[in-house]
């Protein structure tokens, strides 16, 4: 997964990836506040100008350190944590003095997650983001592909922009009964994209999605975390198509499943951020992508959902 971050040359955003537990002592004179912001500099290897939020738009940190200021008497505190967002980080402090750190980006490659990308640009720039969300080639991955009124060619042209190996790929090319005058054939041959037809409606397209989902994991005895990617391609015409609540509850349960196996959804959704069919699905999903084109060429940013944390632009 490509990581964004304020520079757009260091990755502080999602630095800490992988959570991180140091201790602080409270008998150090350095501010449990600084401490915490050197260790996350340290670990991401960045320069402190880099940091792009204060720790004081997130918490009081006066009141963070009485907190767990030993009693009057000297006896330590020897219970009690909280917990606190930073950057696209979690940031839990324990009485203890025990301190742990990880971004919203690192959680989601462990646990699994949805991203929606929109923006009023060209099928190129989404092609170029998508193609790096379908994973490193040095691992092997299962792709599948949910294709709404949209054409195999912009699966196959993902897997060769990401150099992914088609015969680990699947995609289901969907068509309303209204809309479908021809049904494709599943592809037989090897070395190709298999393509499997999709006839009917939203509710038999998310039924085969979910059935393709778990016939996979059954194959692989398991996914590994971000193992399964998954792309559908396009919420744009599924959302002119059916209404807001069928929308809502097909996205959610795809969402829901891709979460259940750890595996890594896309979403592609053309049009403005700020547009209304946008903003009445983001909510469903964990981070949204925002593109545009900017005076160097396509750029991006990042919606953090959970910590509510948004990126600065960066090229793609």
């Amino acid at each position: 997964m490509s990581v964004p971050d304020n520079s757009a040359t260091s990755p502080f955003m999602c630095g800490v990836e992988v959570p991180i537990t140091f201790h602080y002592d409270w008998a150090n004179e350095e501010a449990l506040s600084a401490f915490i912001i050197q260790q996350m500099i340290e670990e991401t290897g960045v320069d402190s100008s880099d940091v792009p939020e204060s720790l004081y738009q997130c918490i009081d940190p006066d009141a963070l350190e009485d907190l767990f200021q030993p009693l009057q008497d000297g006896t330590p505190r020897t219970s009690g944590a909280v917990t606190f967002n930073l950057a696209g980080h979690y940031v839990t402090a324990n009485s203890d003095g025990t301190i742990e750190i990880e971004s919203e980006l690192g959680r989601l490659k462990r646990t699994g997650g949805n991203l929606l990308l929109t923006g009023d640009v060209p099928a190129d720039v989404f092609e170029q983001l998508s193609a790096q969300f379908l994973g490193d080639v040095t691992y092997d991955r299962t792709h599948l592909f949910a294709l709404y009124g949209r054409d195999a060619d912009v699966a196959r042209t993902l897997l060769t922009r990401a150099n992914a190996n088609p015969d680990h790929a699947h995609a289901l090319s969907y068509e309303a009964a209204v809309r479908s005058t021809t049904q494709a054939q599943t592809n037989e041959h090897s070395n190709q994209l298999r393509v499997t037809p999709v006839v009917g409606s939203i509710d038999d397209l998310e039924t085969t999605i979910r059935e393709e989902i778990f016939e996979r994991q059954r194959q692989q005895m398991g996914f590994d975390p971000g193992e399964l990617r998954f792309c559908f391609d396009s919420l744009q015409l599924l959302c002119s198509e059916e209404d807001t609540q069928t929308v809502n509850s097909f996205l959610r349960t795809i969402a829901e499943t891709i979460e259940e196996v750890s595996g890594l959804g896309q979403y592609i959704f053309p049009g403005a951020y700020e547009s209304s069919p946008v903003q009445a699905v983001k909510s469903l999903f964990d981070v949204t992508v925002e593109l545009k084109i900017g005076e160097q060429g396509p750029e991006q940013r990042w919606h953090l959902h959970d910590t509510d944390y948004t990126t600065t632009w960066f090229p793609i």
